[in-house]
């Protein structure tokens, strides 16, 4: 290789190693590549060897970037500008303003300029929207036909959701209509501490098929947050509710003080498939034998690269000790389709 050639190589490793971050480790690592973020105790650092690392700040000695990064300390001050090592867990934070010099374990966040602050991000607010359409049919020696359709809208932020939903159901079989239900709700759940909150929920049901008119189901009542993680949460409710029901046939009327019990699970597999699980036990206060358990699980798959279009797959389970239908559980296995968006 000519001598040229090699300074040039060279020095364009060189510039681009001194240009890169570079975080130190307290066994003595160090680590080059892009600081992403700086959040909760970890820094996200970007490299061409490894992709993402994840680095516990607590086993950090010192960081520095040449490019400005936004800096927040636990103290509440911003500063932005390069970040310099100064030996040891010092760094030094050069802005417009003047030079800061604080330690590693001070720095709460950090983040590109162009980026916004993931604390102002984890606590906003954002509207999440959800349809589905589940279609199957047969032809044949029987001719078989159903139709699902689901729209939610959900506001979620760190510790409160407010959560909007209607389902329609139609099936057939042999020109005979087996489905025929239409159901709307609403729900908000707030958490005052990290395990303890409230929720209030009112549901409307149409079921001309178990000879419903109308039911109305509302309670409201404690939550208790007893998982909630990024991949993983588990959620217990109990309160009081009152349930009243009107019949297409000539049957009384019924409208009963309730108990409300219920559990919703969720569990994220990296990128891979998402489960659901919810369960409901709501029996009359009056009458404990005289109640309704409602049980959903499936688990969706996203389809291609982006975040919009996944399939869901599961099972639902509608028992209710008191009916005038000929059956008293009504199952359905479910595939559909949903498409989701901001």
């Amino acid at each position: 290789m000519k001598p040229t050639t090699l300074v040039l190589l060279s020095s364009i490793l060189i510039s681009s190693v001194a240009s890169a971050d570079v975080v130190r480790t307290t066994d003595g690592a160090q680590l080059i590549g892009t600081i992403q973020l700086i959040d909760k105790g970890v820094i996200h650092l970007e490299t061409a060897y490894a992709g993402v690392l994840k680095i516990k700040q607590d086993q950090v000695e010192s960081f520095q970037s040449d490019a400005p990064r936004v800096v927040r300390l636990a103290s509440g001050t911003v500063m932005s500008g390069p970040i310099a090592s100064n030996g040891g867990d010092s760094i030094r934070i050069q802005s417009k303003d003047g030079v800061l010099e604080t330690s590693t374990t001070k720095v709460a966040a950090a983040w590109a300029p162009t980026a916004e602050d993931p604390e102002v991000v984890r606590n906003r607010r954002e509207w999440r929207y959800e349809a589905s359409v589940d279609l199957t049919g047969k032809k044949g020696n029987s001719d078989k036909f159903r139709l699902g359709t689901s729209f939610d809208a959900e506001l979620k932020g760190p510790n409160d959701t407010l959560a909007f939903f209607f389902d329609y159901e139609q099936a057939e079989d042999n020109g005979d209509k087996t489905e025929d239900r239409t159901a709307g709700g609403a729900s908000y759940e707030s958490f005052f501490s990290e395990v303890l909150g409230w929720y209030v929920r009112t549901e409307l049901e149409n079921d001309p098929i178990d000879n419903i008119k109308l039911r109305s189901t509302n309670a409201a009542g404690l939550s208790y947050r007893l998982i909630n993680k990024d991949h993983q949460t588990l959620v217990a409710r109990s309160g009081l509710g009152y349930r009243y029901t009107a019949y297409e046939n000539d049957q009384e009327d019924e409208s009963s003080a309730t108990i409300d019990f219920g559990l919703a699970h969720t569990y994220q597999f990296k990128n891979h498939f998402k489960m659901k699980n919810d369960l409901t036990f709501v029996p009359s206060i009056d009458d404990f034998s005289s109640y309704r358990v409602v049980h959903d699980s499936g688990f969706e798959v996203p389809v291609g690269s982006g975040d919009n279009w996944k399939v869901r797959m599961g099972i639902k389970n509608e028992y209710e000790s008191d009916t005038t239908a000929e059956e008293k559980m009504d199952t359905t296995y479910y595939t559909k389709m949903v498409y989701s968006w901001d």
